[in-house]
């Protein structure tokens, strides 16, 4: 028998040699170009984000009301100032609705919060703007009104805090139970410009919304719906509370503003997370550097965002507190209350207030018990 036959010619297999080692040399070209591109796109990625915090950093002093100090703690503390990336910290934050046209400060949103930096997770209870509130020192009057005011008696120089957000610490620290660490106060016009800059909201709009104001040039005209709103639309939308149109859309509650304010609120901090997000920073720093004021130092915000910008969201727990209406006030529910303050503490303690998760392994076991 002719085994030559079951051989290619010499110089076919010199032929197919040289093909298999120039596929691996293509090959090996193609990752290394790769690789390549990978590590420039990283190195890029670096580059901008170097820029960013330097970007972010010069812009950090025009947020903070107080000076970058060693101590950094706010005008009125006498406790040892919070290291943010390393100790939870308490907070309030305030949404204010300031127009030049309209004069005044309108304090529309109220909200409590804690933070930890070893579990990651975070809470925010929202307290209704109309809320009765009567505890030794302030009211009876709402809950909205005392931030004005607390402005009239520092003009007035009879304050008795260093500043209103000092006071406002103070009076919703005593009403929570615990010492309040920081307090950070954004306008709306911040609000509308931040949502714009991260490119609108995703969210649910629950019902047909009409309400306009030829005064202060107010027009909600929302429809029901899944929909990506613009800037202010989303402010439109967490504001909504009656209707004076023809035909009129359906009243809300402060329960129902608060649980769309959480809503929009998540969305933002996604859109913040996301690439693409990241990639506007600069624009959504621009948009509240004006707008947004908090009183840490620079260098605790920058521990901030370094510590808390990729935190879990579903690490983060909102509570509406709502309650009875009779009229003018909110006479919020206090077994609510007490849930949202309880779950303060135990956020500052270190404790997980995630629900526990399920045991596949004993829910196998009770299927089988149940089969024998």
């Amino acid at each position: 028998m002719n085994h030559q036959a079951n051989y290619p010619p010499r110089h076919a297999r010199h032929t197919q040699s040289k093909r298999k080692k120039k596929k691996k040399k293509g090959m090996a070209t193609w990752l290394k170009v790769l690789f390549t591109v990978l590590i420039l796109m990283l190195l890029a990625i670096l580059v901008y984000a170097g820029y960013l915090i330097k970007y972010g950093n010069d812009s950090l002093g025009r947020i903070s009301t107080v000076p970058n100090t060693a101590g950094g703690s706010s005008s009125n503390s006498s406790k040892e100032p919070v290291v943010v990336k390393e100790e939870p910290f308490s907070f309030i934050l305030m949404g204010i609705d300031y127009r030049k046209e309209l004069p005044g400060l309108r304090t529309d949103v109220v909200m409590v919060g804690a933070i930890h930096p070893d579990t990651q997770e975070a809470v925010l209870v929202s307290l209704p703007r109309d809320t009765y509130f009567q505890i030794p020192g302030y009211g009876p009057d709402k809950l909205n009104h005392f931030y004005p005011n607390f402005h009239s008696l520092q003009k007035k120089g009879v304050l008795d805090s260093a500043t209103p957000e000092d006071e406002m610490k103070i009076m919703l620290g005593q009403y929570m139970g615990m010492d309040l660490d920081h307090a950070a106060v954004i306008n709306f016009q911040g609000f509308v410009d931040a949502v714009d800059a991260l490119g609108g909201v995703n969210v649910n709009v629950d019902q047909n919304m009409c309400y306009r104001d030829r005064a202060d040039g107010t027009n909600i005209n929302l429809k029901a719906g899944q929909q990506t709103l613009n800037g202010q639309e989303t402010l439109d939308f967490v504001r909504y509370r009656k209707s004076n149109c023809s035909p009129m859309t359906k009243g809300t509650t402060d329960f129902d503003r608060n649980v769309r304010q959480n809503a929009v609120l998540q969305e933002l901090i996604g859109k913040m997370q996301s690439f693409g997000g990241i990639a506007k920073v600069t624009d959504l720093i621009d948009a509240i550097a004006d707008n947004f004021k908090v009183d840490m130092t620079p260098e605790q915000m920058r521990s901030v965002l370094t510590t808390y910008l990729m935190i879990d969201r579903s690490n983060i727990h909102y509570i509406s507190v709502d309650g009875n209406w009779v009229s003018p006030y909110i006479y919020v529910d206090e077994n609510k209350l007490a849930e949202a303050k309880q779950m303060i503490h135990d956020v500052l303690e270190g404790k997980s207030i995630n629900p526990p998760a399920e045991s596949t392994e004993g829910t196998a076991d009770s299927s089988v018990g149940e089969g024998e």
